[in-house]
Protein backbone atom coordinates (compact mmCIF):
# COMPACT_ATOMS: atom_id res chain seq x y z
CA UNK A 1 0.00 0.00 0.00
CA UNK A 2 3.09 2.68 1.11
CA UNK A 3 5.01 1.52 -2.21
CA UNK A 4 1.56 2.10 -4.44
CA UNK A 5 1.10 5.61 -3.06
CA UNK A 6 4.82 6.50 -3.16
CA UNK A 7 4.70 5.61 -7.06
CA UNK A 8 1.53 7.10 -7.30
CA UNK A 9 2.82 10.14 -5.77
CA UNK A 10 5.84 10.09 -8.17
CA UNK A 11 3.29 9.65 -10.96
CA UNK A 12 1.62 12.63 -10.27
CA UNK A 13 4.85 14.61 -10.35
CA UNK A 14 5.89 13.66 -13.74
CA UNK A 15 2.74 13.72 -14.71
CA UNK A 16 2.23 17.28 -13.75
CA UNK A 17 5.88 18.27 -15.07
CA UNK A 18 5.20 16.84 -18.61
CA UNK A 19 1.76 19.04 -18.80
CA UNK A 20 3.69 22.23 -17.32
CA UNK A 21 6.34 22.42 -19.82
CA UNK A 22 4.11 21.75 -23.11
CA UNK A 23 2.03 24.34 -21.48
CA UNK A 24 4.96 26.50 -21.29
CA UNK A 25 6.44 25.52 -24.32
CA UNK A 26 3.28 26.27 -26.42
CA UNK A 27 2.32 29.11 -23.92
CA UNK A 28 3.33 32.52 -26.49
CA UNK A 29 1.90 35.80 -25.58
CA UNK A 30 -1.93 35.95 -26.95
CA UNK A 31 -1.46 39.28 -28.60
CA UNK A 32 1.73 39.32 -29.82
CA UNK A 33 1.54 35.96 -31.58
CA UNK A 34 -1.08 37.35 -33.80
CA UNK A 35 2.59 39.43 -35.83
CA UNK A 36 3.06 35.64 -36.77
CA UNK A 37 5.06 36.06 -39.97
CA UNK A 38 3.32 39.16 -40.47
CA UNK A 39 6.14 42.14 -42.00
CA UNK A 40 6.00 44.80 -38.97
CA UNK A 41 7.76 47.63 -37.54
CA UNK A 42 8.99 47.75 -34.40
CA UNK A 43 9.51 51.08 -32.70
CA UNK A 44 11.85 50.82 -29.28
CA UNK A 45 11.43 53.31 -26.77
CA UNK A 46 14.28 55.57 -27.76
CA UNK A 47 12.35 55.99 -31.19
CA UNK A 48 15.05 53.12 -33.59
CA UNK A 49 12.60 51.42 -35.65
CA UNK A 50 13.36 47.94 -37.08
CA UNK A 51 11.17 46.28 -40.09
CA UNK A 52 11.53 43.10 -41.13
CA UNK A 53 8.83 39.59 -40.87
CA UNK A 54 8.04 38.79 -37.54
CA UNK A 55 8.39 35.04 -35.69
CA UNK A 56 7.22 34.68 -32.15
CA UNK A 57 8.40 32.52 -29.80
CA UNK A 58 7.42 31.30 -26.07
CA UNK A 59 10.39 33.22 -24.63
CA UNK A 60 10.45 36.35 -27.01
CA UNK A 61 10.87 37.17 -30.95
CA UNK A 62 12.96 37.21 -34.39
CA UNK A 63 12.80 39.89 -36.80
CA UNK A 64 13.64 38.41 -39.88
CA UNK A 65 14.89 41.47 -42.22
CA UNK A 66 14.43 41.64 -45.71
CA UNK A 67 17.96 42.48 -46.73
CA UNK A 68 21.29 42.05 -45.60
CA UNK A 69 22.81 44.76 -42.59
CA UNK A 70 25.69 45.01 -40.57
CA UNK A 71 26.27 45.19 -37.02
CA UNK A 72 28.80 47.38 -34.88
CA UNK A 73 31.57 45.35 -35.92
CA UNK A 74 30.84 45.49 -39.70
CA UNK A 75 29.59 41.84 -39.51
CA UNK A 76 26.90 40.86 -41.56
CA UNK A 77 24.01 40.38 -40.23
CA UNK A 78 20.19 38.79 -41.44
CA UNK A 79 18.17 39.45 -38.11
CA UNK A 80 17.09 40.91 -34.13
CA UNK A 81 16.68 38.81 -31.66
CA UNK A 82 14.25 39.99 -29.10
CA UNK A 83 14.47 38.23 -25.38
CA UNK A 84 12.16 38.88 -23.00
CA UNK A 85 13.85 41.93 -21.36
CA UNK A 86 14.72 42.92 -25.10
CA UNK A 87 10.79 42.63 -25.39
CA UNK A 88 10.10 45.22 -22.60
CA UNK A 89 12.74 48.13 -24.16
CA UNK A 90 9.56 48.01 -26.88
CA UNK A 91 7.53 51.16 -27.51
CA UNK A 92 5.11 49.83 -29.87
CA UNK A 93 4.57 47.65 -32.32
CA UNK A 94 2.96 48.32 -35.97
CA UNK A 95 1.46 46.23 -38.87
CA UNK A 96 0.70 48.32 -41.64
CA UNK A 97 -1.77 47.41 -43.88
CA UNK A 98 0.13 49.07 -47.38
CA UNK A 99 3.52 46.79 -46.41
CA UNK A 100 1.77 42.99 -46.43
CA UNK A 101 1.63 40.37 -49.04
CA UNK A 102 -1.24 40.29 -50.91
CA UNK A 103 -2.51 37.04 -49.22
CA UNK A 104 -1.25 38.55 -45.80
CA UNK A 105 -3.71 41.46 -46.71
CA UNK A 106 -6.54 38.80 -47.34
CA UNK A 107 -5.99 37.25 -43.95
CA UNK A 108 -5.70 41.13 -42.04
CA UNK A 109 -8.87 42.01 -43.52
CA UNK A 110 -10.77 38.53 -42.28
CA UNK A 111 -8.96 39.42 -39.11
CA UNK A 112 -10.36 43.21 -38.92
CA UNK A 113 -14.07 42.08 -40.14
CA UNK A 114 -13.97 39.00 -37.20
CA UNK A 115 -13.32 42.19 -34.28
CA UNK A 116 -15.73 44.70 -35.47
CA UNK A 117 -18.47 42.05 -35.93
CA UNK A 118 -17.99 39.32 -34.22
CA UNK A 119 -20.06 35.92 -34.25
CA UNK A 120 -21.41 33.67 -31.87
CA UNK A 121 -18.74 30.90 -31.97
CA UNK A 122 -15.78 33.85 -31.07
CA UNK A 123 -18.29 35.34 -28.67
CA UNK A 124 -18.34 31.52 -26.62
CA UNK A 125 -14.78 31.28 -27.00
CA UNK A 126 -14.20 34.55 -25.44
CA UNK A 127 -16.58 33.71 -22.68
CA UNK A 128 -15.19 30.03 -22.18
CA UNK A 129 -11.77 31.33 -21.44
CA UNK A 130 -12.79 34.36 -19.01
CA UNK A 131 -14.48 31.18 -17.24
CA UNK A 132 -11.18 29.85 -17.16
CA UNK A 133 -9.81 33.33 -15.61
CA UNK A 134 -12.14 33.64 -13.38
CA UNK A 135 -11.89 30.44 -11.58
CA UNK A 136 -8.20 30.46 -11.88
CA UNK A 137 -7.37 31.38 -8.41
CA UNK A 138 -9.77 29.01 -7.14
CA UNK A 139 -8.19 25.91 -9.47
CA UNK A 140 -4.95 26.93 -7.54
CA UNK A 141 -6.46 27.26 -3.91
CA UNK A 142 -8.03 23.30 -5.13
CA UNK A 143 -4.58 22.23 -5.80
CA UNK A 144 -3.26 23.73 -2.72
CA UNK A 145 -5.71 21.88 -0.52
CA UNK A 146 -5.34 18.65 -2.69
CA UNK A 147 -1.39 18.72 -1.82
CA UNK A 148 -2.09 19.41 1.96
CA UNK A 149 -3.93 16.47 1.95
CA UNK A 150 -1.71 14.23 0.21
CA UNK A 151 1.24 15.42 2.70
CA UNK A 152 -0.62 13.39 5.23
CA UNK A 153 0.09 10.16 3.55
CA UNK A 154 2.86 8.84 5.05
CA UNK A 155 4.58 7.19 2.00
CA UNK A 156 4.10 10.31 -0.36
CA UNK A 157 4.27 12.70 1.73
CA UNK A 158 7.88 13.30 3.30
CA UNK A 159 8.39 13.65 -1.04
CA UNK A 160 5.58 16.06 -1.47
CA UNK A 161 6.74 18.21 1.40
CA UNK A 162 9.92 18.68 -0.27
CA UNK A 163 8.68 19.41 -3.53
CA UNK A 164 5.52 21.40 -2.23
CA UNK A 165 7.18 24.76 -3.75
CA UNK A 166 8.01 23.04 -7.35
CA UNK A 167 4.51 21.33 -7.63
CA UNK A 168 2.85 24.66 -6.67
CA UNK A 169 5.23 26.27 -9.62
CA UNK A 170 4.08 23.98 -11.73
CA UNK A 171 0.29 24.43 -11.31
CA UNK A 172 0.87 28.24 -11.76
CA UNK A 173 2.44 27.82 -15.21
CA UNK A 174 -0.17 25.73 -16.09
CA UNK A 175 -2.50 27.55 -15.20
CA UNK A 176 -1.53 30.62 -16.73
CA UNK A 177 -1.05 28.98 -19.99
CA UNK A 178 -4.80 28.66 -19.75
CA UNK A 179 -5.85 32.25 -19.90
CA UNK A 180 -4.21 35.84 -18.49
CA UNK A 181 -5.34 38.18 -15.98
CA UNK A 182 -8.79 38.73 -16.22
CA UNK A 183 -9.82 43.19 -16.84
CA UNK A 184 -12.65 44.34 -16.46
CA UNK A 185 -12.53 47.24 -18.44
CA UNK A 186 -10.66 45.94 -21.22
CA UNK A 187 -12.97 43.10 -21.34
CA UNK A 188 -15.93 45.75 -21.43
CA UNK A 189 -14.60 47.29 -24.84
CA UNK A 190 -13.02 43.79 -26.41
CA UNK A 191 -14.87 44.43 -30.31
CA UNK A 192 -15.58 47.52 -29.68
CA UNK A 193 -13.68 51.33 -31.07
CA UNK A 194 -11.64 52.52 -28.52
CA UNK A 195 -8.95 54.88 -28.14
CA UNK A 196 -5.45 54.16 -26.34
CA UNK A 197 -3.12 56.97 -25.14
CA UNK A 198 1.00 55.79 -25.45
CA UNK A 199 2.35 58.16 -23.63
CA UNK A 200 6.52 58.07 -22.41
CA UNK A 201 9.40 60.46 -23.13
CA UNK A 202 9.04 59.98 -26.77
CA UNK A 203 5.92 61.23 -27.21
CA UNK A 204 2.52 61.25 -26.52
CA UNK A 205 0.15 59.09 -28.95
CA UNK A 206 -3.27 58.62 -29.37
CA UNK A 207 -4.68 55.42 -31.48
CA UNK A 208 -8.26 54.86 -32.15
CA UNK A 209 -9.11 51.63 -33.14
CA UNK A 210 -10.93 47.84 -32.34
CA UNK A 211 -9.82 46.79 -29.40
CA UNK A 212 -9.07 43.01 -30.50
CA UNK A 213 -7.03 41.63 -27.55
CA UNK A 214 -5.03 41.81 -24.03
CA UNK A 215 -2.64 39.86 -22.00
CA UNK A 216 -0.89 40.88 -18.85
CA UNK A 217 1.88 42.54 -20.91
CA UNK A 218 0.17 44.25 -24.53
CA UNK A 219 -2.78 44.87 -25.95
CA UNK A 220 -3.96 45.13 -29.47
CA UNK A 221 -5.76 47.61 -31.34
CA UNK A 222 -6.60 47.30 -35.06
CA UNK A 223 -7.29 48.98 -38.26
CA UNK A 224 -6.00 52.52 -36.45
CA UNK A 225 -5.67 55.50 -39.16
CA UNK A 226 -2.39 56.95 -38.42
CA UNK A 227 -0.13 59.28 -39.53
CA UNK A 228 3.63 59.35 -38.76
CA UNK A 229 7.15 60.11 -40.50
CA UNK A 230 9.19 57.06 -41.23
CA UNK A 231 12.04 56.55 -44.00
CA UNK A 232 12.57 53.30 -46.39
CA UNK A 233 15.33 52.12 -47.37
CA UNK A 234 15.80 52.75 -51.53
CA UNK A 235 18.11 50.15 -51.75
CA UNK A 236 15.25 46.98 -50.16
CA UNK A 237 13.91 45.11 -52.82
CA UNK A 238 11.88 43.05 -50.63
CA UNK A 239 10.30 45.51 -48.84
CA UNK A 240 9.85 48.22 -51.79
CA UNK A 241 8.01 45.20 -54.15
CA UNK A 242 5.47 44.69 -51.00
CA UNK A 243 4.61 48.79 -50.79
CA UNK A 244 1.33 48.63 -51.87
CA UNK A 245 1.03 52.23 -52.29
CA UNK A 246 3.90 52.75 -54.27
CA UNK A 247 6.08 51.65 -57.22
CA UNK A 248 9.42 52.81 -57.82
CA UNK A 249 11.56 53.26 -61.24
CA UNK A 250 15.25 53.77 -60.86
CA UNK A 251 18.03 54.58 -63.86
CA UNK A 252 21.43 54.43 -62.66
CA UNK A 253 23.84 56.31 -64.75
CA UNK A 254 27.22 57.28 -65.58
CA UNK A 255 27.35 61.54 -66.37
CA UNK A 256 29.86 63.08 -68.74
CA UNK A 257 32.72 64.03 -65.66
CA UNK A 258 32.14 60.30 -65.15
CA UNK A 259 30.43 60.85 -61.97
CA UNK A 260 27.52 58.22 -61.38
CA UNK A 261 23.89 59.62 -60.75
CA UNK A 262 20.74 58.33 -59.95
CA UNK A 263 17.52 58.57 -61.36
CA UNK A 264 14.40 58.00 -59.67
CA UNK A 265 10.55 57.73 -60.36
CA UNK A 266 7.82 57.43 -57.15
CA UNK A 267 3.84 56.71 -58.21
CA UNK A 268 1.64 56.56 -55.86
CA UNK A 269 -1.68 55.07 -55.31
CA UNK A 270 -2.53 55.40 -52.09
CA UNK A 271 -6.28 57.04 -51.02
CA UNK A 272 -4.63 59.53 -48.55
CA UNK A 273 -2.16 62.29 -49.26
CA UNK A 274 1.64 61.46 -49.48
CA UNK A 275 4.65 63.99 -48.24
CA UNK A 276 8.05 63.28 -49.74
CA UNK A 277 10.48 64.68 -47.62
CA UNK A 278 14.06 63.41 -48.22
CA UNK A 279 16.70 61.05 -49.44
CA UNK A 280 19.39 60.93 -46.97
CA UNK A 281 22.43 58.53 -46.57
CA UNK A 282 22.13 55.26 -44.20
CA UNK A 283 26.22 55.66 -44.11
CA UNK A 284 27.00 57.60 -41.46
CA UNK A 285 30.90 57.76 -43.65
CA UNK A 286 29.49 59.25 -46.83
CA UNK A 287 26.79 61.67 -45.75
CA UNK A 288 24.37 62.82 -48.25
CA UNK A 289 20.89 64.59 -48.33
CA UNK A 290 18.08 65.19 -51.08
CA UNK A 291 15.68 67.84 -50.02
CA UNK A 292 11.76 67.13 -51.60
CA UNK A 293 9.36 69.00 -49.57
CA UNK A 294 6.25 67.39 -52.10
CA UNK A 295 3.21 66.02 -51.50
CA UNK A 296 1.71 63.24 -53.88
CA UNK A 297 -2.04 62.46 -54.29
CA UNK A 298 -3.86 59.30 -55.74
CA UNK A 299 -2.15 58.49 -59.32
CA UNK A 300 0.02 60.98 -59.14
CA UNK A 301 4.24 60.82 -59.72
CA UNK A 302 7.26 62.78 -58.95
CA UNK A 303 10.70 62.47 -60.76
CA UNK A 304 14.17 63.23 -59.10
CA UNK A 305 17.61 63.34 -59.81
CA UNK A 306 20.20 62.41 -57.39
CA UNK A 307 23.48 63.49 -58.31
CA UNK A 308 26.65 64.30 -56.48
CA UNK A 309 25.89 61.24 -54.52
CA UNK A 310 28.95 60.07 -52.44
CA UNK A 311 30.54 58.22 -55.16
CA UNK A 312 32.68 55.94 -52.02
CA UNK A 313 28.84 53.91 -52.69
CA UNK A 314 29.74 52.93 -55.94
CA UNK A 315 33.62 51.60 -55.67
CA UNK A 316 32.75 47.87 -56.29
CA UNK A 317 30.00 48.85 -59.52
CA UNK A 318 31.63 48.32 -62.72
CA UNK A 319 30.76 51.12 -65.31
CA UNK A 320 30.92 48.59 -68.02
CA UNK A 321 27.42 47.43 -66.38
CA UNK A 322 25.97 50.68 -67.00
CA UNK A 323 23.16 52.31 -67.90
CA UNK A 324 20.89 50.10 -65.62
CA UNK A 325 17.26 50.35 -65.63
CA UNK A 326 14.71 48.30 -63.01
CA UNK A 327 11.65 49.42 -61.02
CA UNK A 328 10.37 47.82 -58.15
CA UNK A 329 6.67 47.49 -58.84
CA UNK A 330 3.39 46.17 -56.04
CA UNK A 331 2.06 43.05 -57.05
CA UNK A 332 -0.83 43.71 -57.86
CA UNK A 333 0.27 46.26 -60.68
CA UNK A 334 3.26 43.93 -62.00
CA UNK A 335 2.81 41.17 -64.62
CA UNK A 336 4.31 37.89 -63.56
CA UNK A 337 7.52 37.51 -60.21
CA UNK A 338 9.83 40.33 -58.99
CA UNK A 339 13.08 40.06 -61.54
CA UNK A 340 16.25 37.60 -60.65
CA UNK A 341 18.62 40.40 -61.23
CA UNK A 342 16.83 43.12 -58.94
CA UNK A 343 18.70 41.14 -55.90
CA UNK A 344 21.59 41.94 -57.78
CA UNK A 345 20.92 45.62 -58.03
CA UNK A 346 20.04 45.59 -54.32
CA UNK A 347 23.82 45.08 -53.85
CA UNK A 348 24.33 48.11 -56.10
CA UNK A 349 22.64 50.97 -55.11
CA UNK A 350 23.62 52.71 -52.85
CA UNK A 351 22.71 52.90 -49.35
CA UNK A 352 19.68 55.74 -49.12
CA UNK A 353 16.26 56.16 -47.16
CA UNK A 354 13.52 57.91 -48.66
CA UNK A 355 11.71 60.06 -45.74
CA UNK A 356 7.91 59.83 -46.29
CA UNK A 357 5.22 61.45 -43.99
CA UNK A 358 1.85 59.39 -45.00
CA UNK A 359 -1.80 58.87 -43.18
CA UNK A 360 -2.40 54.63 -43.77
CA UNK A 361 -3.88 52.02 -41.74
CA UNK A 362 -2.27 49.99 -39.44
CA UNK A 363 -2.73 47.96 -36.55
CA UNK A 364 -1.28 48.46 -33.70
CA UNK A 365 0.43 46.24 -30.50
CA UNK A 366 1.68 48.26 -27.54
CA UNK A 367 2.71 47.34 -23.90
CA UNK A 368 0.23 47.91 -21.43
CA UNK A 369 3.19 49.38 -19.31
CA UNK A 370 3.38 52.26 -21.43
CA UNK A 371 -0.45 52.50 -23.19
CA UNK A 372 -3.82 53.02 -21.59
CA UNK A 373 -7.16 52.69 -22.26
CA UNK A 374 -8.43 55.83 -22.19
CA UNK A 375 -11.62 56.10 -24.06
CA UNK A 376 -14.59 54.20 -25.53
CA UNK A 377 -15.36 55.80 -29.21
CA UNK A 378 -18.38 54.28 -30.35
Amino acid sequence: MMDSIFLLTIGLIFLGALFSNIMKWRNKDRVLKDLQNYHTTIEMVGGKKIWGKTHVYTNGMELLFSREAKNAQGEPVNSYIFYNEDIDKIRAIYRNHSELSKENQAHRKREVEAVSNPGIILILNRKIRIFFNMFNDAIGEALNVFLSRMKGAKAGGMLLNTQSDYLKKMGTTALTAIGNTYDPILERYINHRVVVKLEDELAKDQFCGFLKEYSSGWLSVLDCRIRHKHGIALNDVERLALQRDMDFSYFLYEEDDGILALDIVVAYFGAEPLKLIAVKSNDPENRYHYKINKMLKHDQSISMTLDHLPQDSFKNISTEILPLEFEMIAEERREGDIPEENEIYQSILPDLKLEISSTHIADVYLPRSLATLRHGAE
